[in-house]
């Protein structure tokens, strides 16, 4: 399970790469996205390094919750919930997504995103 959870720690840690890289070109709303990708993957490799399987899921709250990340860090993980469609979709946003996201909001986000990978970088190490 280790090589499966090596390619979702390097995917994940481009993701995060490429968030910093829109904050810097105004894609605040992308930045936010990726962000919320990178945690994602970050928690699949979690799962990974603990033999399990990895669910086909994009709810950051079940992939958390299944992982047993402590409370303080599952409770910021949910911030970026909403930006899995809120970052893309106008309906999901009742608004124009790139609109609704400052750099405040995507550095935020990616802040969050440096967190989980900090806990997972604690338990597991790097990949």
């Amino acid at each position: 399970m280790k090589e499966t959870a090596k390619k979702w720690y390097k995917q994940a840690i481009h993701e995060l790469e490429m968030a910093e890289k829109n904050i810097a070109i105004g894609g605040y709303d992308v930045a936010s996205f990726l962000s919320h990708q990178a945690v994602e993957k970050l928690l699949k490799a979690g799962l990974a390094m603990e033999g399990r399987e990895i669910p086909r899921s994009h709810y950051l709250d079940e992939l958390a919750r299944e992982l047993r990340l402590p409370d303080d860090l599952y409770e910021v993980v949910l911030e970026l919930t909403p930006d899995y469609t809120v970052s893309r979709y106008p309906d999901a946003a009742d608004a124009v997504p790139y609109e609704q996201y400052t750099e405040e909001i995507a550095r935020e986000k990616v802040k969050i995103a440096k967190r989980v990978l900090g806990f997972f970088e604690a338990k597991w190490g790097c990949l």
